[in-house]
């Protein structure tokens, strides 16, 4: 309890510092950005805590932070005096109903998710190892950037910025990381929650003024807790059909005995396909896991050999309820401080956009030397604001976060300005030059401000590939997105028929039918051309030389490109593939209507000369724009995906998906308030009764992961935040090992190698202190490959195994090992020779199971036990 209001006091004041700042840069929201005031000050103080010190100018410790507080400090005081101490006062006096909606949210949020947390706190299984580890090697590392915990020698090589985030707020408030870790969980839960709020507020408050309606603060705020629960609550409709088929619905027993159901057989869900367990209770369960994981696999890929491939298509709340401190946790409040900055432009227009010629026009222009002054640019025009810099800092905090995001939250940013041109002139090509423009100069600024972190990251990412044969079915895309597609199709068509402009269908249908077609023929082009180039390959391959050998090579890659889709026939692979989508259009088709009807509600946002049309609000505007984005996440990977290890669309879709979640959770909260109010009064009965229907649906999963959660605790009292307590407990030998080493300087650590998500790295894990080699298949995915790792796991079963000290001790000098732990999991995994450390090192630490060796240092030996 009192580590929770700890943390509940220094994210209050930091949101209180970095009040002023949003306001100043922010004018445009209603609520002059109160709802992101948290975030932003996290934001600030971490980023400018992390550059400085990366930098060399301030140290990696509480001290440090300090002074990054006093830097934002005193930039909350300057904001302040900028806009005036009276009118920030008055903001906060006249919209206090407002605030005290987001303050009772905020709290009820974060202390509604510690609890969740508390009844399952353990950091074990998943990735929750790895993101502890991060946390403690950053609380541990002496400088910026920090050591990677799993590869000792080398700097973390993953995008690493939450973890600085949550290592900050463990250490200002003398927190424990295992208890640190889990109020980040619950932190980061809350500050989401009161972000999706404050966009839609705004977007219902400022509806409402240009439509002239009386101001309703209140109504208007709780309605807007819609957003939270659209985003961060209602979920896929997996939950849902857990309750019907433990409830046996569409099951029926043969003479046989056997239980059959066309039904289950037909949805195709993993594990669903099977039988209920009688008495049938309506009460999802699993025997031998956990029922609620089946939510996160709803989707499969299939290839033409019939195998199924692992899809993951996580959702924010399915997120919360397993509780990995991930990246795309990690990025969600900042995801939507994003979309604020995008928004706030857009409701800014003149101000942020001024008339001027793109920097194209002017370079040609200068060729020919009719130019006009540079500062008369609409470039040059956009960098003398303030709020540029500023959603530079927003945006480029996001590669930094979950790299995936930053395109998706640029192209959001940029297509808000595409809008407002387009609002003001029309479609025309200076349109479509400033967009460009406007997109990657914001991309080169945000990635600027955070070049450090570039210096030392590599990633797994090789490119793109054809989704050729991958798809996804209509019904699992229904299953996974109908709880928000089902207002946002209901509000688009209303929002269409209200202010119909002429050939807006017709337009609709056109886009629709270019950005499908197109998507289609350059995937189906692109496999052609590989497969093509495959053929020749093998063709050339058995030749000398290097176009020989690259061709090989060729040949090689192009042969697991048909191996993964299932057939090494190129024609079949590619007739097969094209009827296959043919005979199962569910989700190309759901999205080229769904496409043609937003584009076509964009097209009546703007009127003709001579055509009356009933005014639309801005706020229809932004919010079809988010409903653009997301289809476009969930379009662009059923044809083409980024390649990485895994080689097909799991990452992909992953990544794709949970942003088109975001996006499409704050535009479903709009239309179902909106909808419910505007349509007429029977469609307005049966929209809110169908509202009503979709969002218990969506509730199911919710519901019953929790309660699960609940069932399993003995008593109220045994509710704890710590998710390392349990080590205490089930190893008191390994916990006081750890505890010591937490002490003890920093250096490199020797303990067991082994796979991922097991016990292995667990030294590591605990402790900060950096290990010679963790798990080893992370490592790969983060450095994409093995070449830092080279020989290491070889070299520890050496050092452990050898009865030879030169041997060990090449190897220790070789690592520049300090500490070299033995505990139960070394002596499991290898036959450990302790006579040549016991004969030639320091035993520092010991216990009934546990020895640690340090090799030479004063310091390490004045610690010994």
């Amino acid at each position: 309890m009192i580590a929770f209001l700890k943390w509940y006091f220094w994210i209050t004041m930091l949101g209180l510092l970095g009040l002023p700042v949003v306001a100043r840069l922010f004018p445009y929201l209603k609520d002059k950005g109160y709802a992101f005031a948290r975030i932003a000050g996290l934001l600030m103080w971490s980023f400018v805590y992390w550059l400085l010190a990366s930098l060399g100018v301030l140290q990696n410790d509480v001290g440090g932070q300090w002074v990054a507080l006093l830097l934002l400090a005193v930039a909350g005081v300057w904001s302040a005096r900028q806009i005036g101490w009276s009118m920030l006062w008055h903001t906060l006096r006249t919209q206090w109903r407002t605030v005290l909606v987001s303050e009772m949210l905020f709290l009820l949020a974060f202390a509604g998710m510690a609890a969740l947390r508390a009844t399952d706190p353990v950091i074990s299984g998943t990735e929750k190892p790895m993101e502890l580890a991060f946390i403690n090697a950053i609380l541990r590392s002496e400088k910026f950037p920090p050591h990677d915990p799993w590869l000792s020698g080398y700097s973390i090589s993953y995008y690493y910025f939450g973890y600085v985030m949550s290592a900050m707020l463990t250490r200002i408030t003398a927190t424990a990381s295992g208890i640190g870790f889990n109020l980040s969980i619950a932190l980061w839960f809350a500050l989401t929650a009161q972000g999706a709020f404050g966009i839609v507020f705004h977007l219902l408050t400022a509806r409402r003024e240009e439509r002239g309606e009386p101001r309703r603060a209140i109504a208007t705020a709780l309605q807007a807790l819609l957003a939270p629960l659209f985003v961060l609550v209602v979920s896929n409709l997996e939950g849902f059909l857990e309750v019907l088929h433990s409830a046996g619905w569409f099951w029926k027993q043969t003479e046989s005995g056997e239980w059959v159901s066309p039904f289950w057989t037909w949805l195709n869900i993993q594990e669903l396909v099977n039988p209920p367990t009688p008495p049938f209770t309506g009460v999802p369960e699993r025997i031998g896991g956990i029922w609620w994981w089946r939510a996160s696999r709803v989707l499969q890929d299939f290839d033409l050999a019939g195998n199924s491939k692992e899809i993951i298509d996580e959702f924010p709340f399915f997120t919360f309820l397993l509780s990995d401190l991930h990246p795309h946790l990690l990025s969600m409040p900042f995801v939507l401080l994003g979309v604020a900055a995008a928004l706030n432009l857009y409701y800014g227009r003149e101000q942020y956009l001024p008339k001027g010629q793109n920097i194209f026009a002017w370079l040609r222009d200068f060729v020919s030397g009719t130019n006009q002054p540079l500062r008369e640019t609409f470039l040059v025009k956009r960098l003398s604001h303030l709020e540029f810099w500023f959603s530079a800092l927003i945006l480029g905090s996001l590669a930094f976060l979950n790299t995936w995001d930053f395109p998706i939250y640029v192209g959001i940013y940029s297509l808000a300005i595409g809008l407002v041109l387009y609002e003001r002139n029309g479609w025309n090509r200076e349109l479509i030059w400033k967009f460009l423009e406007s997109g990657v100069v914001m991309g080169i600024t945000a990635i600027l401000f955070y070049f450090p972190f570039y210096v030392g990251f590599s990633s797994q990412a090789g490119g793109f590939l054809p989704s050729l044969s991958f798809y996804t079915r209509g019904v699992f895309f229904w299953v996974m997105f109908l709880p928000l597609l089902v207002p946002i199709f209901i509000w688009a068509w209303m929002h269409w028929h209200s202010g119909a402009r002429p050939g807006a269908l017709k337009n609709g249908l056109k886009f629709s039918g270019f950005v499908v077609g197109g998507l289609w023929l350059f995937s189906f082009l692109i496999s052609f051309l590989i497969l093509t180039l495959t053929a020749a390959g093998s063709l050339l391959a058995g030749g000398e030389g290097r176009v020989a050998a690259w061709m090989g090579e060729l040949s090689a890659l192009g042969g697991l490109f048909a191996g993964l889709h299932g057939s090494a026939e190129s024609g079949y692979l590619l007739l097969s593939s094209f009827a296959r989508r043919l005979a199962q259009p569910g989700t190309w088709i759901t999205l080229f209507g769904f496409l043609a009807l937003v584009w076509g509600g964009l097209f009546c946002l703007r009127g003709e000369p001579g055509v009356e049309l009933r005014p639309q609000p801005k706020s229809a505007g932004f919010v079809l724009l988010l409903a653009l984005m997301g289809a476009g996440l969930t379009l662009v990977p059923e044809f083409i995906y980024l390649r990485d290890q895994f080689g097909w669309r799991m990452n992909t879709i992953f990544k794709f998906y949970y942003q088109a979640w975001i996006v499409w959770g704050l535009a479903a909260a709009y239309a179902t308030i909106i909808a419910s109010e505007e349509l007429k009064r029977g469609w307005r009965f049966a929209f809110q009764v169908l509202s009503v229907v979709v969002i218990f649906m969506g509730l199911s999963y919710p519901y019953f992961g929790v309660y699960q959660k609940f069932r399993g605790l003995p008593s109220l009292s045994a509710l704890n935040l710590d998710g390392t307590a349990y080590i205490e407990e089930y190893n008191p030998d390994e916990a006081e090992a750890i505890a010591w080493l937490r002490q003890a300087p920093v250096g490199a650590l020797a303990e067991a190698v082994g796979g991922s998500y097991t016990g292995y790295a667990r030294i590591a894990t605990h402790t900060g202190q950096p290990n010679v080699l963790g798990w080893p298949g992370h490592e790969s995915q983060w450095r994409g490959g093995s070449a830092e790792m080279g020989t290491r796991q070889s070299d520890i079963i050496t050092l452990y195994e050898t009865n030879s000290w030169e041997a060990a001790r090449e190897i220790i000098d070789r690592y520049d090992i300090r500490y070299i732990y033995i505990g139960g999991l070394e002596w499991q995994t290898y036959r450990v020779n302790v006579d040549k450390f016991q004969g030639n090192l320091a035993k520092v630490f010991e216990n009934e199971t546990v020895m640690i060796f340090a090799v030479s240092g004063p310091e390490a030996v004045s610690n010994a036990k």
